[in-house]
């Protein structure tokens, strides 16, 4: 189905319409973004929660809730996330499509009236928040932040993250810091609100059935304040001149091995696929080279594979192993690295890693919200990866320019999680 793409600036807002009739429902992103850093994204976290629960209208969760069901069940949520040195608040609103339901004209009307009222209208008394509300919301995100302990899967790759980008505010979770929760008051907060509806670059991804006639004075009503075009943040982080090597020892069943390289190559940069490429033999697939040596031939991992942060330009290797296999497994994972440097992979694997990476973007195709991101990753990069263009540039990637992005591959830190004390340190 042909979709019409419209981006234009409204005030305060850079809107992306998406204008399709390929889907059954209609989905409105709002993106707030500001600058990573750790005296904000806790409020921002703890904000986000606060957005999702209650507000002037509709002063108890039951009350937002059943307001949604009215509106042909829509649905509300928000989430935080860091893309390179910035921060992103996301607040989306999923309803059904306007041409389903008998009053349809109206539906968009009250999607921005309630979205309005959880912007400009939060539940507060005078110049702060709530107190019941936050001290609640406090402790779902204590909690929140807390459990990444106990899954340790996601605990060594924090850790890793941590150690590598040590120097960097990148080093900080998205989701906030567990010691400054306790200490974000309801008048603090409420202050930082303030600057947030200020300050923060917003932009609006709108995908549906929906014409531009239609949306623009609906984003002209919203009261947001004109402010100053920042560009996206795009940090580099220097190579390490030595690799570190960090041991941690916790009571646990199955060590947790990561490893991080410096990789440079960001969204949109003429490495970029190749590079995806490379990751996908490396460890991204069920065929990919870590996955097979290390987990299926060697059986020393009960899970390993490989992920690319293309907003921070770095590479992510993680791997369940016995403690007792640590040495091995990183010398197999290490090979793996070396080979496809040395262009050790076949025509054949390259064509079968091409066929599962278009897959995934075909299957990004056939959602809205896969639509928004990709439209939002091109926004903050400034660049022009159309998905039609990006699975043409998959298809034309050769085996030489998949080998050569590999060569861009810098090993930083290795992170081992252990279960006793042991020789590695």
């Amino acid at each position: 189905m042909i979709m019409q793409t419209y981006q234009e600036k409204i005030g305060a807002v850079n809107m992306t319409l998406l204008e399709t009739k390929k889907f059954k429902s209609s989905k409105i992103v709002f993106k707030f973004r500001a600058p990573l850093e750790r005296e904000t994204i806790t409020k921002r976290t703890l904000l986000s929660m606060l957005f999702e629960t209650n507000n002037e209208m509709y002063k108890t969760q039951t009350e937002f809730r059943r307001r949604l069901a009215y509106l042909y069940g829509a649905n509300f949520y928000t989430t935080v996330e860091k893309k390179g040195n910035e921060h992103i608040l996301t607040a989306v609103f999923d309803t059904v499509s306007g041409r389903f339901v008998k009053d349809g004209d109206t539906l968009l009307k009250e999607a921005f009236k309630f979205m309005e009222q959880v912007f400009f209208f939060p539940n507060k008394n005078g110049a702060a928040f709530h107190e019941a509300t936050l001290e609640r919301e406090k402790v779902n995100l204590k909690s929140r932040l807390e459990s990444v302990f106990d899954d340790k899967i996601r605990y060594a790759n924090k850790r890793l993250i941590e150690e590598m980008f040590q120097d960097d505010v990148f080093r900080y979770p998205a989701s906030g810091v567990l010691e400054d929760v306790d200490q974000i008051s309801a008048s603090e907060l409420f202050d930082y609100y303030q600057n947030f509806l200020k300050n923060d670059q917003i932009d609006l991804l709108v995908a549906g059935d929906i014409t531009r006639d239609e949306i623009v004075p609906l984003v002209e009503s919203l009261p947001f304040a004109d402010r100053a075009e920042k560009e996206s943040l795009n940090k580099a982080f220097p190579v390490r001149s030595e690799v570190q090597v960090i041991t941690e020892n916790q009571p646990i069943n199955q060590g947790k091995l990561a490893l991080s390289y410096h990789t440079g190559v960001f969204f949109g940069d003429a490495d970029f696929v190749p590079l995806q490429l490379a990751n996908g033999l490396l460890g991204g697939y069920a065929n990919s080279k870590i996955f097979i040596n290390v987990r299926e031939k060697a059986s020393l991992a009960y899970y390993a594979s490989s992920r690319i942060d293309s907003f921070k330009g770095f590479m992510l290797i993680s791997a369940g192993i016995d403690e007792k296999n640590y040495e091995q497994a990183l010398k197999i994972i290490k090979e793996q690295v070396a080979a496809m440097k040395a262009g050790d992979f076949t025509e054949e694997e390259l064509a079968q890693t091409k066929e599962m990476y278009i897959n995934q973007l075909l299957e990004t195709n056939d959602s809205a919200q896969g639509l928004i991101e990709l439209a939002y990753n091109n926004e903050l990069k400034q660049a022009d990866l159309a998905l039609s263009q990006w699975i043409e540039q998959i298809r034309g990637t050769t085996k030489d320019e998949v080998t050569q992005a590999v060569q861009k591959l810098q090993e930083d830190t290795i992170y081992f999680l252990a279960k006793g004390a042991n020789e590695h340190e």
